[in-house]
């Protein structure tokens, strides 16, 4: 089976990171993955007028390789996840954006969570999506870096250091699960994991997860 992996930016570099986290993530398993850029606009959306105009791109991208490609699932591989609400709407397999996804990871259980990202232009953004997600989550607020994203983005080293500041100012303010905000922040995501107790959570991966629990339940039923 089938998991397509929309990426709204324009970098097709983004969607093969995209692309090869989440085939990480289902090694020896029954799925493949196919990536697709919808993007027209930028290399990486930071701010919401671009995440508001990739939506449309998303959803006719989505429902061309939909048609192409046959997948059982989509998972929009934005943090702000643009066109996903819209997109389910249109078909009868499972949506899942990337922000959603970890959101719901983060809060399980009750526990006090957080995001960090970099894009400190789509905060309030984050926050509403947030809210909409899980509008009774113990939400301790989304934690920038002090670095613009295009600069992080060319990085690796710089990123991980301020988002590790973000996630250290989440868990002062008592997060015990801190999301990263950011498909291609992947890599600075697993290496913050690996340095602090505290679940710091690599969206890509809960998306993963969440679409092939939604498939498995509809064999099931």
């Amino acid at each position: 089976m089938k998991i397509l992996v929309i990426n709204p930016n324009s970098n097709t570099a983004t969607t093969q990171l995209l692309v090869d986290v989440a085939r990480r993530w289902l090694h020896d398993t029954e799925f493949t993955v196919v990536g697709v850029t919808a993007g027209t606009g930028p290399a990486m959306i930071t701010g919401t007028e671009q995440l508001r105009a990739a939506g449309p791109d998303v959803v006719t991208a989505a429902l061309d390789a939909i048609e192409h490609h046959g997948p059982a699932a989509v998972i929009v591989g934005a943090f702000g996840d643009p066109g996903a609400a819209e997109l389910r709407t249109l078909v009868d397999i499972p949506v899942v954006g990337i922000g959603e996804a970890g959101i719901l990871h983060a809060a399980r259980g009750g526990r006090r969570f957080a995001i960090a990202t970099t894009t400190a232009d789509l905060a309030a953004q984050l926050d509403a999506l947030t809210r909409a997600t899980v509008p009774d989550g113990d939400f301790a607020g989304v934690f920038l870096t002090a670095s613009a994203p295009l600069v992080l983005a060319e990085d690796l080293a710089s990123s991980i250091v301020e988002l590790g500041a973000a996630v250290d100012a989440a868990v002062a303010a008592g997060a015990s699960a801190v999301v990263i905000g950011g498909g291609p922040l992947s890599d600075s995501a697993r290496r913050l994991a690996l340095r602090t107790d505290v679940d710091v959570i690599e969206p890509v991966p809960s998306a993963v997860a969440m679409v092939v629990d939604r498939i498995s339940y509809a064999v099931r039923s």
